[in-house]
């Protein structure tokens, strides 16, 4: 055991100094907390706390060395570290229990370790708070001992923070059929340190014919039609420096509502359901009638009724009116009525001798409000009547003018010009003069009639109407014009006015069509058909 030598001196005034003369140290009074006295100045040495203490006016007060704080194991963390319970080891000095580990931002926020493991006196190893934020970057690790004692070191660590995803996850929108030519979608993510974030595709896929930007996240191009919902789903995932974040989205190709207006011999709406701001229309005008030869050689078969395609503005329209026009009849009996109503096609043979020119077919249009031009949305005109000849060699000598266009074709005949001419975008087909009985004009959506006793074909209805066949002797009769097509340009975009090529209707090959707006054919000593009746969908 060592020996303590100490010696007492006798101070001024008659104090009592205590001096130490040994080498190994003063040895202080020790005990338990429970063993502590209650006079002011005592000094001692704690055995449950390890630590050296002594008594102020009203309590012991523990004598503690500052913390230092040297290093970390860490001087760059990621995210998906903290995310992963990440614990950051600090080495130093004079660390002891009961020290509280902090991680102050550059702005003075403070983040309180959850978590803090006193490995020795040099070593503290502290947890990293799962919400701290990589924006207040760099980060000062500050130790504060039980006593209130601190120490720090500045710029410890900065957060490499993982792109978060600023685009919610789920649907990121409907493709419709109107605008899946040019698709353009987006999910877009943002990094705290304006790292560059690159894009790419995790998991599932685009739909086809879509691709994705890999820097900017914008998915474009061009989908395939379906023909229903079809739902693609994928996960994108951000990616920037080593950090990565994943996110689940997915895209719906619509398959297009059709609204399928057939003729009914009435007038029709189409109510613009809510939401709908564009629609696209599909538009067939109705054949002409074929001609009938009676007692002539031969009979000639109708125009081909026009056709048109555009879309329509209904943003600010509740409604829509529909007109599907009626085929030309071959002829029309006994009949005293010489003109159609609301389809404009010009009437076919009437009266007692009631066996020669077709009829005209009626249009198809869209139209604001009521059927009249200046409410004219989008028009496909009608097909003209066929003519009768004497002739036995060429069926297509007296032909009614195929409908539709901006200037629809006029009708044939064997023996100079005597078909109807076809309606334009001013006036109506104008007929030909020189016969022994002339055709009528057309007008404003009508078709105008054949010839007296309509020994002709008589003109299709459209925005302006064709003129109806003249008869020249010796019984050359004159197939009629076909009607015009018409777009208001104010409410139509993307639109196409198709002429018929007489017999066959225009926009033949599209798959709305469904046999609309053919021409009858024409016959020898038989009877002829009537045209096709017109059609018209409507796609939102």
């Amino acid at each position: 055991m060592a020996i303590i030598k100490t010696k007492f001196d006798r101070g001024v005034e008659g104090a009592t100094n205590i001096v130490d003369s040994g080498t190994e140290g003063t040895k202080v009074a020790s005990g338990t907390t429970a063993q502590r006295g209650s006079t002011t100045g005592q000094f001692r040495f704690n055995s449950t706390t390890g630590k050296f203490e002594g008594r102020n006016a009203s309590s012991f007060v523990t004598l503690e060395v500052t913390p230092v704080v040297s290093s970390v194991n860490s001087s760059n963390i990621t995210q998906a570290q903290i995310d992963a319970n990440f614990d950051l080891v600090i080495t130093g000095a004079n660390f002891a229990s009961g020290d509280v580990v902090k991680f102050i931002g550059n702005d003075n926020t403070e983040y309180t370790a959850p978590t803090v493991t006193i490995d020795s006196t040099t070593q503290i190893t502290a947890r990293i708070t799962s919400n701290i934020d990589a924006t207040k970057e760099p980060y000062k690790v500050q130790i504060t001992s039980s006593g209130g004692l601190t120490g720090s070191l500045a710029s410890a660590f900065n957060i490499d923070a993982s792109p978060v995803w600023q685009t919610a996850s789920g649907s990121l929108g409907n493709v419709l059929d109107s605008t899946r030519s040019s698709v353009s979608l987006s999910a877009t993510a943002t990094d705290a340190e304006s790292d560059t974030i690159a894009y790419s595709v995790q998991s599932g896929s685009l739909p086809s014919g879509l691709s994705l930007n890999t820097s900017t996240g914008a998915i474009t191009g061009s989908t395939s039609a379906v023909s229903s919902d079809t739902t693609s789903n994928f996960t994108l995932r951000a990616t920037s420096g080593t950090n990565t974040t994943d996110r689940a989205f997915s895209i719906t190709l619509k398959a297009p509502i059709e609204q399928v207006f057939s003729y009914t011999g009435s007038n029709q709406t189409f109510t613009v359901p809510t939401g709908v701001t564009s629609v696209v229309a599909h538009i067939w005008g109705a054949g002409g009638g074929g001609g009938t030869a009676g007692g002539w050689q031969m009979g000639s078969a109708g125009g081909g009724g026009g056709a048109a395609t555009g879309t329509i503005d209904v943003s600010s329209l509740s409604s829509l009116l529909i007109v599907v026009g009626q085929g030309g009849d071959a002829n029309d009996d006994n009949s005293s009525t010489q003109l159609r109503t609301s389809f404009g096609g010009g009437v076919a043979s009437f009266g007692s001798d009631a066996q020669y020119g077709g009829g005209g077919g009626g249009l198809s249009g869209i139209f604001n409000g009521s059927y009249t031009q200046g409410n004219s949305i989008l028009i496909a005109g009608g097909g003209g009547g066929g003519g009768s000849m004497n002739n036995n060699s060429n069926a297509d000598l007296s032909r009614g003018g195929g409908g539709g266009g901006s200037n629809a074709q006029a009708g044939t005949s064997p023996a100079g010009s005597y078909g109807g001419g076809g309606g334009g975008q001013s006036s109506g087909g104008t007929p030909s003069t020189g016969g022994n009985t002339n055709g009528t004009a057309g007008s404003a959506l009508q078709g105008g009639v054949a010839a007296d006793g309509n020994y002709g074909g008589s003109g299709g209805g459209g925005y302006y109407g064709g003129a109806g066949g003249t008869y020249k002797e010796p019984n050359d009769m004159g197939g009629g014009g076909g009607g015009s097509g018409y777009q208001n340009t104010s409410l139509v975009s993307s639109a196409t006015l198709y002429g018929a090529n007489y017999i066959t209707a225009g926009n033949s090959s599209s798959s709305y069509r469904s046999g609309a707006g053919d021409g009858g054919a024409g016959a020898g000593h038989a009877v002829a058909t009537d045209g096709d009746n017109g059609r018209i969908v409507i796609v939102y």
